[in-house]
């Protein structure tokens, strides 16, 4: 009979994980670098997490406080919650590099890709409910397709944060939401 998984050695696999992602970057974070600077053996690893994938996915998880699904009476209300939700993960660098080099592991490997984009799902419900809440509401346009809308809403923030790695001010987060629930808007508003 197999032993219980240890609570201790996963916590030690993701805090270890997590210091290699952010100090030296993502592809550096493997099994056997994750095991030697844990002190945890592969193959306790190995029970925990199928691969390096889930395990990349997990610690990155732990790293990133969960977005609650607001609910402020109104699209914008939401959507600003939500953006300062984010911005408070995106503000650290260590984060930025983090993404972009995900995003690049997603691109050139279908294995991470399939892993990062169910993480993404998890990360999507709350921007989802909220589009969904403003279709119910009149205040969005109740043919829009919600994932298109929630790309567009998304897009200007990763956009301000990635490519031009400029932190976000209250104005431009203000600027944007006014420019989005215009867009979402149904037709006539």
């Amino acid at each position: 009979m197999a032993r219980p998984l240890s609570q201790t050695a996963r916590t030690n696999m993701l805090r270890a994980a997590q210091e290699l992602m952010v100090e030296r970057g993502l592809d550096i974070c493997t099994i056997e670098e994750v095991s030697r600077r844990s002190g945890v053996a592969k193959t306790t690893i190995y029970r925990h997490f199928g691969n390096v994938h889930d395990l990349v996915m997990a610690a990155i998880d732990e790293m990133i406080e969960e977005i609650s699904t607001p609910d402020t009476g109104s699209l914008r209300g939401d959507l600003k919650s939500i953006v300062y939700g984010f911005r408070s993960i995106l503000r650290h660098d260590g984060f930025r590099r983090l993404f972009a080099s995900m995003l690049t592991r997603a691109v050139n490997d279908p294995e991470f890709a399939a892993v990062y984009d169910q993480a993404q799902e998890s990360r999507h419900v709350p921007l989802r409910i909220a589009i969904q809440r403003g279709i119910a509401r009149g205040e969005v346009d109740p043919d829009i397709e919600v994932e298109t809308a929630m790309y567009f809403v998304q897009g200007p923030f990763v956009a301000k944060r990635l490519i031009e790695t400029g932190d976000l001010t209250d104005r431009e987060i203000d600027v944007f939401l006014d420019l989005i629930v215009k867009a979402l808007a149904p037709a006539g508003s």
